[in-house]
């Protein structure tokens, strides 16, 4: 789903990599019709995204549905109650509905495949319930059963789930935030998963730490190609359309994986090396 690319920066500044990172922005002003994917591996991250998203739906007025795990929502609970949010009294009085995704999605699986009409349903009940008959008219749904399916390994599953969320997105005029536990430095993830996200996502957010990301790739690709043709590549590669809002690091990747298949998978190699030295906590 391509959007215009003054909407992915009129969410985003790059910060020059202090506290706060370009996608908090993007998950504090999240607005209707939103899809945004966060890929993750590091547990911290995911929890760091999913309350920054919560919270700010809470502080905003707006109705909020989090469909995680249980072992997720036992980690999610605490650290907004650490950031000043009631959960207790968000749930009394409807503005916050919490449902266990393992126990949602058995309720529209049919035949190893989500039944399109039967999750529609499911999904427009809880949004119409979360809204309260007009107290909470603008809703945010978080959630992870797209990635209980990914997990699984049940691809087609977790794709179509994606394209039914964008659907509801469109429908009910939503902010939609899925999360996936999945490699952005894996060369399989960017031939064939990205360009499968780009078809039913609006944003990507890759990494953690954009700042880093922008410098490990410059870096890599200087030192696979030499200085002078990293300069030709970035040039010629930067104004190249891509299917989803994401940043520019990112970008030049997923150009490169298509102009240059070979060199891409040396330069993405040497970036995860390059970002996972210089990370925190390394």
């Amino acid at each position: 789903m391509q959007q215009d690319s003054d909407h992915y920066h009129s969410h985003h500044a790059h910060d020059g990599g202090g506290h706060s990172q370009p996608w908090d922005q993007l998950l504090t002003q999240a607005g209707p019709r939103d899809h945004i994917v966060q890929l993750y591996q590091d547990q911290d991250f995911l929890n760091r995204a999913v309350c920054r998203f919560a919270a700010a739906a809470l502080a905003n007025g707006e109705g909020l549905i989090l469909v995680p795990t249980a072992a997720h929502w036992n980690a999610f609970r605490p650290r907004l109650e650490a950031e000043g949010v009631n959960v207790k009294d968000a749930q009394a009085r409807g503005q916050l509905t919490v449902v266990d995704a393992d126990h949602l999605l058995p309720r529209f699986m049919q035949k190893a495949l989500p039944d399109g009409p039967m999750f529609l349903g499911l999904a427009g009940e809880i949004v119409a319930r979360t809204r309260g008959a007009g107290r909470f008219p603008k809703v945010r749904w978080w959630g992870e059963m797209v990635n209980i399916l990914w997990e699984r390994g049940d691809v087609e599953a977790s794709m179509n789930l994606e394209d039914l969320f964008d659907q509801v997105s469109h429908a009910q005029d939503i902010a939609i935030f899925c999360s996936f536990l999945m490699d952005n430095f894996n060369g399989d993830v960017h031939t064939h998963m990205l360009p499968r996200l780009g078809e039913n996502h609006s944003h990507l957010i890759p990494v953690e730490d954009y700042a880093l990301l922008e410098r490990a790739v410059a870096d890599a690709l200087r030192q696979i190609v030499g200085p002078d043709e990293a300069r030709v590549l970035e040039h010629r590669l930067s104004s190249t359309q891509q299917p989803f809002n994401m940043p520019r690091a990112q970008a030049l990747l997923l150009a490169l994986r298509k102009a240059l298949p070979g060199v891409a998978d040396s330069v993405l190699q040497r970036t995860r090396r390059l970002y996972s030295e210089a990370a925190p906590g390394k």
